[in-house]
């Protein structure tokens, strides 16, 4: 069997592993009733279900020129593959970043500053996809190897197809760095369970991240059999990240054993109506303001006493 049918084979197969393995949290967290049309119930039914769809493509697009010997297909179609995977490639990292540039920015309060430099990575992202395929047309020669596997050669010092990687590098160090700070530095004086959960999911994706665009980055000047597996299981890694990233989230928002006391953190969904944050910060407000410091005193004093015992409040 062609190496590449098995790569596209593979590729899907982990992703209907990966849905699998998840389908009792994504039924308990994803659709239970009230069930509505919200931002990131969409972003969720994208990330989850629109690479099972790519993967089918793939294994149709190589099954469609097999035919059982080792020849070289046509050019022309090679290219047509090569153009699908990448804007495959580049849809679903577009939802990874959604996902978690929603995260931080409802983890800053919805922040207008931290929204409009989130709003600049994106333009910036997208920029940066569109210079790299328009230097690799004008500075590069796309050569295809064995089994339709495209090989990158460039007359120009700097690979476009490296800026491309290097620029995806920095976007998730600083989501990363901005979700380290809130967590870490800002909000040092809480302790919730979220906290660890937003370090962890975003050291795991930015770990992750960073070996697969380093398998990108060597696919793109290394020939072999081998890049054939790169592109299937990079799309069912950012699959996998992102539905993660969102059912962790959901989950602990959901956790019926989190006390309203204790829950200084509250998990809701971004409504499309009314852009309600998706985890913002919420805190138990004061309805009583003090007319003076003594009175303010007095309240304080008379707020703690009402979380603890009663007895040992004079």
């Amino acid at each position: 069997m062609h190496v590449q049918l098995i790569a596209a084979v593979l590729g899907l197969v982990a992703t209907g592993c990966d849905i699998a393995l998840t389908r009792r949290e994504e039924v308990l967290y994803m659709w239970r009733k009230p069930l509505r049309i919200t931002f990131v119930r969409c972003l969720f039914v994208f990330t989850r279900y629109l690479p099972v769809a790519i993967h089918i493509i793939d294994v149709i697009f190589v099954s469609m020129w097999m035919d059982g010997t080792e020849q070289v297909p046509a050019e022309v179609y090679c290219m047509r593959i090569t153009i699908f995977r990448y804007f495959a490639c580049y849809s679903m990292m577009m939802l990874l970043e959604l996902a978690l540039m929603l995260r931080v920015f409802a983890l800053y309060e919805r922040s207008r500053a931290i929204g409009v430099f989130l709003l600049f990575l994106l333009i910036s992202r997208i920029a940066g996809a569109v210079y790299s395929m328009q230097r690799a047309v004008q500075f590069g020669k796309i050569t295809f190897i064995g089994h339709c596997l495209p090989a990158f050669t460039f007359n120009h010092a700097m690979n476009p197809i490296l800026v491309l990687i290097y620029g995806e590098l920095a976007i998730q160090l600083l989501i990363l760095a901005l979700v380290m700070k809130r967590t870490i530095w800002d909000l040092r004086q809480y302790s919730h369970s979220l906290f660890s959960v937003l370090n962890r999911d975003g050291l795991i994706v930015f770990g992750a991240m960073g070996v697969a665009m380093i398998a990108i980055g060597v696919g793109t000047v290394k020939k072999g059999d081998g890049n054939a597996f790169i592109f299937p299981l990079f799309i069912s890694f950012v699959s996998a990240a992102g539905c993660h990233t969102i059912l962790n989230l959901q989950k602990l928002g959901s956790d019926a054993n989190l006390s309203e006391q204790k829950k200084d953190l509250e998990l809701t969904t971004f409504d499309v109506m009314d852009l309600t944050a998706w985890d913002e910060r919420t805190f138990q407000a004061v309805d009583y303001l003090p007319d003076s410091l003594e009175d303010g005193i007095v309240t304080m004093h008379k707020l703690s006493c009402s979380s603890t015992d009663a007895s040992q409040c004079t």
